[in-house]
This record gives structure tokens, C-alpha cells and sequence, in this order.
């Protein structure tokens, strides 16, 4: 047994060897072992071991970081903090140790001590342990190799007493000095040193060349690895590049034989080649510990699991089955239905031992709402457990619904469960602390998430290290349009012209892209994974630092490989909307609104659906879905909640392109009718207009008609939804073969018949699994209690079978989870219910909750509704919305006093408590200046709220709030809560002069530029009222010279109508004021000139309005939002004392024409503007 060892891409920017391939290496160069040593981190353990099965041994190592005083920099930073100070630490360099597992005892030490180096008091940059801790955990269950790597030991004066400390502690046999026989001066000093300790301790010397890339040209790819890592360029002149580390590739044993022996003449040093075989020998039999996948570890929850959770499972289907719950009770006659889903879900959950898992949740469940912790109805496959409802984990009725358990739980295939939760967004925190006291901190943490470089990922990182500039990057854009961008780059070059061209450009970078895809790129935290384990986790895995979170050292893939299950604790910030427009109706009502109870067939609110008034509507409220809900409010039926359900699922990339949404809109408004391939189907379909929309639907069908169990049939979904192309060919053969079986009737012991298929197996009291026919054959006794067949029906023909398959093939990837639709479709509903029946406490709570790329939006919306939002008032305001009904009867919202630049949570709070020292109500201007705290609220927050009119109701003489002249301040100090336009306060002059200046600057342009007639120069109308930016000019611009002098029609329609303007109203120019090549792209540095003079441009053309039409226009006045945020928008820019109307760039309208309704709605509130002008 020979064996290689290995530094993996877990050791981040270490190497440039991904752990999957490592194990196929060192087969291929003749090793019969692996062993790993990353830095820190044993996490490459997992996909070593499953590469290598049984064909060669995995021996799990790391390399531990070893500090004089761990603790250090932690005790001087809260020094600091406290105004102290310590003493200046002077110590040696930092060093390391490897340590191999030998046995169980071995791996938890390995586990306890990442586990204290990853301590908020030790990790400084990254995880560290000193040299007592090592001594004292490690115990003798590893292996210490003291190695003659960078950073090794016998760096140190003082490596003799180190090393004699550990031999101490873990005994002799365990030590080893390692040789790295490369042929540099470091190697050999260092080297030199090691034999001669290994003499003088008696220490058992060995020989390794680790590997940390695939082939020797590989060498520069794991310093650019380094630099993705590290955000280092290639020209840099501190780029880290080590001369000795040259020599790592994957070699063959006899490399290594002859690099020892190399070393030895070299240095007259004597060696064995005992060195690099029977050494090594001995090391690999005696680390005996493999990793293995390990049985779940959940906490115990009850004495006895399945029995509690059936007897609270039996009282809530009770409380259910009488409670009108979204305006439904079940009806009698569907009772037993539950009850038999109930016994087979919990049949299922007994059996695979997952009673306790439930019960886990539903604990979690029933804390945060006792501890008025908003909770969602359900989120993800778990919505289709009717266990899961009767016990209060989810608010959504699976029977109802047409939901399947299987979904949710396979019952042949011990996959852990997997429940998603969703919590308010505010108070998440809440349930992750009372997870840590309900179980204790080290049975709960964190999940990490590793990232890779992905094709586009790949491709970007190493342009940006070789210097490449941004226009040619963004060809890693198209990507997306693929229908597989997991291919190898090199694949998708032939694919891609635009990326070939790349390469061709670019070659360097893009052969560094092809060797780092699919390498780790870092390690985060998973946004929302938490495990709860019945073991205190460092049984299991090291417990890490990820920011300030505890993680394990595993991602989300091998939890379940660890058996350590995972809970998606998620915060959902539309549960604090619906929570805090509840909390408003208390107030104005006095009225508890249970959303819960409101019926699903709400005509009011259905109406407001298909009148597309979604605005701040969970899920629904952009504009192509608005349009897309108006679309199919105007068809045959109206509108449901089902449509809801089934619009949320359609409106997503893959049934968009594939054609899905525009079947089921056709069919809808009665344009098509439904597709027909078999009755079965048909019925399955009815609720969605004949298409295969829901994943749910194709596991039915599959059972219905080749009688697939479900669990199978859940196999179907999976294979199709991940396109796995082998077992989609063996399940769609025997979804062909089993079709054409056919079905029987059969008569039941109680008198009623029931239509089986021949091919469907059920399992019998004996746990057989047989048909029907052979069960009678044979005389098992069956599921249910069948006398005799009664008659029997033809199967499917070959031809009908396969093209139903191949339906189900190709709309199967695109394909939507109908538990999730369903249960995220009733929080869409609730939304909607109240902004139907309470707008003032729905808008009050919107724009209190979502964020600021959303208030003028939702302003704009609230007046249709006939609410107003005005400015803070100090006799009304507080630190939120407040709600007031005027004497008309109409309702305002008045804006919290933080809506004002400036103003602080201090200030509010400063102003509140004045308020209530003078009796609840100022009186006068003087009496607040003389009640506030002047140091809260001082002069300038005062001075902006009195230019926002917050003191028009107690000084006398002001200027009403809502008076046209306070709009430029409120504009300026208000932001997104104001959506009227500021009213221009002088003229857009195109003087004679200013035109000549404006021609002067296009030929400076032109000449520093070197544009010649390329040059494309504004269109200045006879007397211009708006500037119109373009991106940059197009074709037709080019033919004139001048932008938009021809061509854009559809824009200029637009323009002229729903604008109401006229060309001579225009001054049209454009960012890059230069037809593009249709070979390349414009040049970063081309970009910032382009940039500069138009601005320049703006500052000389003094325009009072601007309408922007795409990012680069837009980034010229906002950098810090997404120019898509701000599509619709407007906003006043006192610096250049011009109201910016934000547009997007026209050619979308030739490829998305319904954006057309968009830029209507845009240029409708630029008419309305300049008709003030």
C-alpha cells in the first residue's frame, strides 16, 4: 500500500485540486491510499470517500494552525474597546502540525479541536490552536506528522521543546517526520533539519510529495486560485507565487523514490526507501477510521414518539374537521378520506422513524406563536402532509388542495426530511435563540455553504485577474440563455460564438477558466439551514465561525450523509406586513382579524386580482404579472383562487419560454381549447386549462396510468426535474410497457367496486408487493379487502403511451411544486384580502415593512384607492405611519418623522416625549422649541422638518403641507414618498449659444476621441422641454448622424402619445455617442469617456427633466440602486436642480412588446408633469 497525499480545493486558494477528481488521480498514477490534509478543514473527506468506495483507502488528515497565544488578539481588541491596554505579545512564527485519524476516539478530538480553534476568542483570519490544546485533546487517536511544508514546525527556534511537548502527551509511536524531497534550498534546509531530529528524538521519519494540482502546467492555476480568492490581479507586483511549490502535481511513486534519493546525494544526508513504502505502510494500517454515513440524530421529543404524535395528530384532524378554516369545512362525507390519510401518513412516519422530526417542528411551531411570532401557512413540499396540518405546522389543507404526501416524504426510500419555514422576517432572530435554549448551543448551528466556480463564475474571475476588460466579460451574461450552462467552458465555447471569440481574444484567461470550473470558491453560510441534533454536534463535525454564526463543517449536500437533519428557518417580510396591518385594524377598529378564516372565494378580492391591483401584493405585484393577472381576469371564468394558485406557478422563466403560460392564457380567454391526451389526463388538468403545470400532477398520472407507486412516481419527478437522462430512459420504458397493462374493476368487501391498475403493486400483510391479480393468485392478503375482479379495461396503445411520456419529458423540467404554489398563493391571498377591505392599514404596513425601491410605487397606488400619504406632523406623527380619517371622510397616512432626511430615531423619539410633557398636543411653534431636547432635535432636523411643513398645523402663517411650493424640499427631503414631479423653477433654454456650446463639445469629443464621422450628435428640438438620454446610438442613428432622427417607431409612438409631446419638444442624445461594432463591444475605457462628456453635456445643457432610457443612462444620475429598481420611478436631484424620470432602454419593446404598457405608464407621468410647466 503506497499513498499520496493531498492538499484539496477546500483548502481555499491552497491548491487547484478538486477533491472529486483527487481519488481517479491517484488510481491512475498507482496508489492504493489518499490521504487528505487540508488546511483546517476535513470537509473533503466526504466526496473523497464516495469517489473511492472500496477500490482504494481515504485516511482523513488536516493541517492544524498553531499559535504561541490563540486568544491574543481577542483579549487586545476588547482592551481596546474598554479603553485599556496589554502588553505588545513578542512571538515566534506561527506554525503547523498534520494529524491523521486513526480511529472514532481520533475523529472527535480532530472535531473538538477545530471546534475551539474556530472560537470567537481564537479565530483571527483564520482558525488557530495552541500548542497546550493540541497537547491535551489530541490524544492518541491520531497521528502527528511534523511535516517540512511552508510553515512547518522546524521553522522555530524552539522546535526540539515543541516537539518533545507532544511526544509527551500523545507517546512516540504516534510521531512521524515527514520529508518533502523537493529539490529547492528551502526544502533542503528544512528537510536536513528533519532527518536530523528524527534521529535524535528517534523519531520515525517518512517520505511524501504532496499534490496539490492534477499536472505539472497546472502550477499557475493554483496561484490564480489563490488570487480568486484573495481579490489579487496577475500584474500585481505582491501576487503571492512561490518558487519552491512549483513541484506539486500528482506523480508517480518512483518520482517520489527518486526525489528522496536526489535529496540524499545532494545534501549527504542518509535515507531509506523504508522512507517512502513500509513507513507509509504502517501509518495507513494503522489509521483504521474511515468515513461512513452515520444514522439520523435527532433530540428526543417523547418517551414514545409515535404515539404522541398520532394522539396529537387524532386531536387536531378533530378540531380541523369542525373549524371553517379559509371559509371551508370539510363536509361529512369526505371525513373518512382524512382519517385514511391520516392512518397512511402516519404509518409511513412510524416506519421510517420520523415521528420525532415532526414533533420537533411542531414544537417550533406552537413556541413562536405562542410568542406572537408571525408564522407562514406553509412553505415548500411540506404543505402536502395532512399529519403536518393537523398538527399546526402548516395552515394549508392538502385534501383540499389536491396535495400528495409523497411529495413531501418518499415511504420506500429513507430520504431525511426537509421542512422549509417561514418566520417573520423581524423577529427570526427570536426563533433561532430559543432553538439554542430549547436544545443548548452545542446541539444547534448553522449550516455552511460552499460555492463554486461555475462556467460564468469561472469565466469572470479570471478576467478580472488577467485585466480583461468588462465589455469582453460580459459574454459570461449569455450564459444563462443556455439550456445547460454546467457544461465544460471549452463545450460551451462551440456553442457560443461570442465566447469563442473570447477565447481566441483572450486565451490565457480563458484556459485558467477551463482549469478553475467547477473549483471551490469560498465558503458561506447558508441563508437560512439550521441543524438540530439529538448528540452534541462535535460528536459529529466540527463546529465553525462563519461571521459571527456557528456552522458545522458540512454543507447542506452531506448533512444527511452525517444523519445530522436540517431545518430552512426563512424570514418572510410580507408576514410582518400582514402582522402589521392586523395590528393597525386592532387600533382603528377594534377588531381581531383572523387571516386564516377569510373565505378563498372573496369575490371583492378575487376581482382585485383580476383587475391586476397587486401592487405590494406578495409575489404578485410586478408589472408583466399584473398584466398577465388582467389578462386572464378578461377570460371565460372568472377569476379563483385556483387561477392564483396556478399563476404563480407559470410566471417563471421555463414556462414562459417553453410556451406553457401562452397554452394556458389561450385557453383561458377561449382562444384554444385544452389539449387532449387522455381522459385520466384530462381530469388531472382540468384546474390548470389542460397543461402539465404542476409536478403533482405528473406523479398522479404516472400511478393512473402505468401503476407506478407514488414513491416511484416521485422518482419520476426527480429524474425529469434534474433531467437525468439515464433514468429517464428506463422509466419512460417502463412507463410505455406498464401503460398498455390496463386496469381491472374489483368489488370490495363492504359492496363498492374500485378501478385498479394491473400493473399497480401494493404491499401485502406478508410485505410482499404484488398486483392485484397475483395477490389473489396466491391468496395474500391485500391492503384492502377485495372479493373478486369484476371486469377489466384496455391499457393504453404504444403510441398514446409514448406521447404522453414524451409530454411529460418536455414540460417535466418546468414543472412547479403545487404544494408550494398553494401555500405561498394563500399568503398572496391574505395580502390582497386586505388591501380589499382595510387600504389605509394595508398601504400604512407596506410601506412601513418593504423597502424604499417600493414607496412610490405603493404611494401612487394608494391614490387610487383615494388615500393620500402626506408629510410627518408633529401633533400626529410618531415613529411610524399614522392613520386619520379627515373631516370628507377620506383617510391620510401620515409619514413617520424618520421618512425625513436627517431625522434619527432619537429625534422621533426626542419629539415624542415633548409632545407628551405638553398634554399630547403642541400648541405653538415656541412651546416645542422650548419642550424638545435640543441635543435629540437639534437645529438642522428642525429646520427640515419645517421645510417639509411638519409645523404648518401650529404656526401660524405657514404654508399649508400639502402647498405646491414646499414640493422641492419635501422632494429632496423626503424621497420615495413623494411622487409628485418638482415643478421646474426656470426655464430649459436651448439659447443660439448654448447649442454652439453644446457643438463645440461634441467636436472636442469627436477629436479626443478620434471618432471622425462617427461622431453621433444630439437631436435638439425648436424649443426642447425634456432631455431623452439613450444607452447608446443604434444603426438607424448611425444612417443620420443624429439620435432617433429615424427608426424607433414603436418608442416614438409612445413618446408622442402617451407623452403628449412632439419632436420639437425633445433634446434626444445618448451615453455612447457611437454605433457600436457588431463585432465588439465598446471598450472600458471608451465607456468612461462616453460617461464624462455626457455628463459635461448634462451640466451644459442645464435640462429641467431628463427621462432616462437604460442603465447607463440611469447609473449617470443613481449609482446606487439597480437601474431595474428604479424603472417607473422619478426623482429630484437638487445638485443639478432636475426631476429624472426613470425609463428603460426601447429596444426591449422588440423583444418584450407588453412592456409597451410600462413605458406607457412612464411617460403618462412625464405628460402630466410638463403640462405644469
Amino acid at each position: 500500500m503506497k499513498a499520496l497525499m493531498v492538499r484539496t480545493d477546500f483548502s481555499l486558494g491552497e491548491s487547484a485540486l478538486k477533491a472529486e477528481n483527487a481519488v481517479k488521480i491517484a488510481k491512475e498514477a498507482g496508489y492504493t491510499a489518499v490521504i487528505s490534509a487540508d488546511s483546517m478543514n476535513i470537509a473533503s473527506v466526504i466526496p473523497l470517500q464516495r469517489a473511492a468506495g472500496e477500490d482504494i483507502a481515504v485516511i482523513c488528515g488536516v493541517k492544524l494552525n498553531i499559535v504561541d497565544d490563540p486568544t491574543y488578539e481577542h483579549r487586545a481588541r476588547l482592551a481596546k474597546e474598554s479603553s485599556g491596554c496589554m502588553e505588545s505579545l513578542v512571538r515566534e512564527r506561527n506554525y503547523s502540525f498534520t494529524a491523521l485519524i486513526k480511529n472514532e476516539n481520533g475523529y472527535r478530538d480532530i472535531c473538538e479541536l477545530m471546534t475551539i480553534a474556530n472560537k470567537r476568542e481564537q479565530f483571527y483570519f483564520v482558525p488557530r490552536l495552541s500548542l497546550d490544546q493540541l497537547a491535551t485533546t489530541y490524544a492518541k487517536g491520531n497521528i502527528i506528522l511534523l511535516t517540512s511544508d511552508i510553515g512547518s514546525v522546524f521553522q522555530r527556534r524552539d522546535f526540539a521543546n515543541i516537539i518533545s511537548t507532544l511526544i509527551t502527551a500523545g507517546g512516540r509511536e504516534n510521531f512521524y517526520n515527514v520529508v518533502y524531497p523537493h529539490p529547492t534550498p528551502f526544502y533542503d534546509q528544512i528537510n536536513v533539519r528533519a532527518m536530523k531530529v528524527a534521529r535524535a528524538l528517534k523519531i520515525e521519519p517518512v517520505a511524501f510529495y504532496p499534490a496539490y494540482y492534477e499536472e505539472v502546467d497546472d502550477a499557475d492555476i493554483k496561484d490564480i486560485a489563490h488570487m480568486v480568492t484573495n481579490n489579487i490581479k496577475i500584474d500585481q507586483p505582491h501576487r503571492l507565487r512561490i518558487p519552491y511549490q512549483r513541484d506539486n502535481a500528482v506523480n508517480g511513486r518512483r518520482h517520489l523514490l527518486e526525489a528522496l534519493k536526489a535529496f540524499s546525494i545532494r545534501m549527504d544526508v542518509p535515507v531509506t526507501a523504508a522512507m517512502a513504502s513500509t513507513t507509509q505502510d504502517t501509518i495507513i494500517e494503522a489509521c483504521t477510521w474511515r468515513w461512513h454515513e452515520l444514522p439520523p440524530a435527532l433530540p428526543k421529543m417523547a418517551d414514545d414518539e409515535p404515539a404522541t404524535l398520532m394522539k396529537l395528530a387524532i386531536e387536531g384532524l378533530r378540531k380541523r374537521l369542525t373549524t371553517k378554516e379559509f371559509g371551508y369545512t370539510p363536509p361529512a362525507s369526505q371525513h373518512r378520506v382524512y382519517v385514511d390519510r391520516l392512518k397512511y401518513e402516519m404509518n409511513t412516519l412510524t416506519r421510517l422513524g420520523f415521528c420525532g422530526y415532526f414533533l420537533m417542528v411542531r414544537d417550533l411551531m406552537n413556541h413562536s406563536r405562542e410568542a406572537g411570532i408571525p408564522v407562514g401557512p406553509g412553505r415548500g413540499s411540506s404543505a402536502g402532509s395532512l399529519v403536518a396540518w393537523c398538527i399546526g405546522i402548516t395552515n394549508v389543507d392538502p385534501i383540499r388542495h389536491g396535495l400528495l404526501f409523497e411529495r413531501f416524504i418518499n415511504p420506500e426510500r429513507l430520504d431525511l426530511p426537509d421542512a422549509d419555514l417561514d418566520f417573520s422576517q423581524a423577529r427570526r432572530h427570536e426563533v433561532i435563540e430559543y432553538l439554542n435554549e430549547r436544545y443548548g448551543e452545542e446541539y444547534v448551528a448553522g449550516i455552511p455553504n460552499f460555492t463554486y466556480l461555475g462556467a460564468a463564475s469561472a469565466l469572470r474571475d479570471t478576467a478580472r485577474i488577467y485585466g480583461v476588460d468588462s465589455a469582453d466579460m460580459a459574454v459570461s451574461k449569455e450564459f444563462k440563455n443556455l439550456e445547460d450552462d454546467s457544461l465544460p467552458l471549452e463545450e460551451l465555447r462551440e456553442q457560443l460564438a461570442s465566447l469563442d471569440k473570447y477565447a481566441t481574444k483572450n486565451p490565457e484567461a480563458f484556459k485558467a477558466a477551463c482549469k478553475l470550473q467547477n473549483l471551490m470558491r469560498g465558503f458561506g453560510r447558508h441563508a437560512a439551514g439550521m441543524i438540530i441534533a439529538g448528540v452534541p454536534l462535535v460528536e459529529r463535525t466540527p463546529v465553525e465561525l462563519r461571521g459571527n454564526a456557528r456552522c458545522i463543517a458540512f454543507d447542506k449536500r452531506y448533512c444527511e450523509a452525517m444523519g445530522l437533519i436540517k431545518l430552512d428557518v426563512l424570514g418572510l417580510a410580507t408576514l410582518d406586513l400582514l402582522d402589521s396591518a392586523k395590528r393597525y385594524i386592532k387600533e382603528s377598529t377594534g377588531e381581531d382579524i383572523n387571516l386564516d378564516a377569510i373565505p378563498l372565494d372573496d369575490r371583492k378580492v378575487l376581482d382585485g386580482f383580476a383587475a391586476g391591483y397587486t401592487q405590494g401584493v406578495f409575489q404578485l405585484e410586478s408589472g408583466p404579472m399584473r398584466k398577465l393577472l388582467k389578462d386572464l381576469g378578461g377570460g371565460i371564468e372568472p377569476m379563483s383562487f385556483k387561477t392564483v394558485v396556478a399563476t404563480t406557478a407559470l410566471f417563471r422563466p421555463g414556462p414562459i419560454q417553453s410556451g406553457m403560460l401562452d397554452d394556458y392564457v389561450a385557453v383561458a380567454k377561449g382562444f384554444m381549447t385544452p389539449q387532449s391526451l387522455h381522459p385520466v389526463l384530462d381530469e388531472l388538468t382540468a384546474e390548470t386549462n389542460g397543461v402539465i403545470l404542476y409536478q403533482e400532477q405528473t406523479m398522479s398520472a404516472t400511478r393512473l396510468l402505468a401503476g407506478f407507486t407514488m414513491a416511484e412516481a416521485d422518482g419520476v419527478r426527480k429524474a425529469i426535474g434534474k433531467k437525468d437522462m439515464e433514468k429517464m430512459k428506463s422509466m419512460g420504458e417502463r412507463f410505455i410497457a406498464q401503460a398498455q397493462a390496463g386496469w381491472i374493476d374489483v368489488e370490495l368487501a363492504d359492496g363498492t367496486t374500485q378501478r385498479v391498475h394491473r400493473a399497480e403493486h401494493f404491499k401485502c400483510e406478508d410485505g410482499t408487493l404484488l398486483t392485484v391479480e397475483e395477490a389473489l393468485e396466491k391468496g395474500a392478503k391485500l391492503p384492502m379487502a377485495i372479493v373478486r375482479v369484476t371486469g377489466s379495461h384496455a391499457g393504453l396503445s404504444e403510441m398514446k403511451a409514448k406521447e404522453i411520456w414524451e409530454a411529460f419529458e418536455k414540460n417535466g423540467a418546468y414543472q412547479f411544486n403545487k404544494s408550494h404554489s398553494v401555500a405561498y398563493s394563500l399568503i398572496s391571498y391574505q395580502s390582497m384580502w386586505l388591501k380589499t377591505h382595510f387600504p389605509a392599514e394595508f398601504f400604512a404596513a407596506a410601506l412601513t415593512i418593504l423597502g424604499e425601491d417600493k414607496h412610490q410605487g405603493l404611494v401612487k397606488d394608494a391614490l387610487t384607492y383615494g388615500i393620500r400619504v402626506l408629510p410627518p406632523d408633529v401633533n400626529v406623527s410618531s415613529n411610524r405611519i399614522e392613520i386619520r380619517t379627515l373631516e370628507d371622510g377620506n383617510q391620510v397616512l401620515y409619514a413617520p418623522f424618520s421618512a425625513v432626511k436627517g431625522c434619527s430615531e432619537n429625534g422621533c423619539k426626542a419629539i415624542m416625549r415633548a409632545r407628551e410633557k405638553v398634554g399630547g398636543k403642541f400648541e405653538s411653534l415656541e412651546q416645542f422649541e422650548e419642550a424638545v431636547e435640543k441635543r435629540a432635535c437639534n437645529s438642522r432636523v428642525r429646520d427640515s422638518l419645517q421645510k417639509v411643513g411638519a409645523f404648518s398645523s401650529i404656526e401660524s402663517g405657514s404654508l399649508p403641507a400639502t402647498a405646491p411650493n414646499r414640493l422641492r424640499d419635501q422632494a429632496e427631503l423626503m424621497g420615495n414618498l413623494v411622487i409628485d414631479a418638482v415643478k421646474a423653477s426656470r426655464p430649459f433654454e436651448m439659447t443660439p449659444k448654448r447649442s454652439a456650446e453644446v457643438n463645440v463639445l461634441m467636436t472636442r469629443m469627436a477629436a479626443e476621441m478620434s471618432l471622425g464621422d462617427e461622431l453621433i450628435r444630439p437631436s435638439i428640438g425648436i424649443k426642447p422641454k425634456i432631455m431623452v438620454i439613450l444607452d447608446n446610438a443604434n444603426g438607424n442613428d448611425g444612417r443620420t448622424g443624429y439620435f432617433m432622427e429615424n427608426g424607433y417607431d414603436d418608442f416614438k409612438a409612445k413618446l408622442l402619445t402617451a407623452g403628449d409631446l412632439r419632436m420639437g419638444d425633445l433634446y434626444v442624445t445618448g451615453v455612447c455617442k457611437k454605433v457600436k461594432d457588431k463585432e465588439k463591444d465598446y471598450t472600458k475605457d471608451e465607456i468612461s469617456q462616453f460617461t464624462d462628456f455626457m455628463r459635461e453635456e448634462i451640466n451644459l445643457v442645464r435640462p429641467t427633466y431628463v427621462l432616462t432610457c437604460g442603465s447607463r443612462a440611469t447609473s449617470l444620475f443613481n449609482n446606487k440602486s439597480k437601474p431595474s429598481d428604479l424603472v417607473g420611478r422619478k426623482e429630484y436631484l437638487p445638485d443639478l436642480d432636475v426631476t429624472v424620470f426613470y425609463g428603460f432602454n426601447p429596444n426591449i419593446l422588440y423583444f418584450r412588446p407588453e412592456e409597451g404598457e410600462r413605458l406607457e405608464a412612464i411617460l403618462s407621468d412625464v405628460a402630466k408633469t410638463l403640462k405644469t410647466i
